[in-house]
């Protein structure tokens, strides 16, 4: 019976890891393998793990009942952190949007080695992709206060 050096033991743990979340490419299963059927103590490893395999794969995370959000929605501070954390949020992206299109107009479009016709190209499609995105987010907002059936459970 062949004794695993620590170097080999190392390696099978991290084997061991990435077959109990089945995340081991052709290669790394191949080695594990081989692992499996030259040392007796890896395979005893391998099988006393497929009961805990079986357990979390089939586990469900419990959802809170509607009463529990419903009562955490009522709570003034829950509502104005989320509402506080969407406005940094947009914030951000609007800087970072800024940015964005401050150095495409005067590093991308000013840039005489770049042809013309490509230019005008990729700027119509960011300007026509910037008013989709302004027309669909004001239809979701607008049916989203207007909606008569947002109460009602479908």
């Amino acid at each position: 019976m062949k004794k695993m050096d620590e170097k080999s033991r190392e390696t099978f743990q991290e084997l061991l890891t990435k077959a109990f979340d089945n995340q081991l490419n052709t290669d790394e299963l191949a080695q594990f393998n081989q692992f499996v059927e030259q040392f007796p103590e890896c395979a005893e490893e391998w099988q006393d793990m497929q009961p805990l395999r079986h357990v979390t794969s089939t586990m469900k995370f419990k959802e809170p009942a509607k009463e529990v959000w419903d009562m955490y929605w009522l709570n003034t501070y829950n509502r104005l952190e989320r509402g506080v954390a969407w406005v940094l949020f947009s914030l951000g992206a609007i800087l970072i949007a800024a940015f964005v299109v401050y150095n495409f107009i005067t590093q991308f479009l000013q840039d005489s080695n770049v042809p013309g016709v490509l230019r005008w190209g990729i700027a119509f499609v960011a300007l026509g992709g910037a008013a989709l995105f302004v027309s669909v987010l004001r239809e979701k907002l607008f049916t989203r206060k207007n909606d008569p059936y947002k109460e009602i459970d479908r």
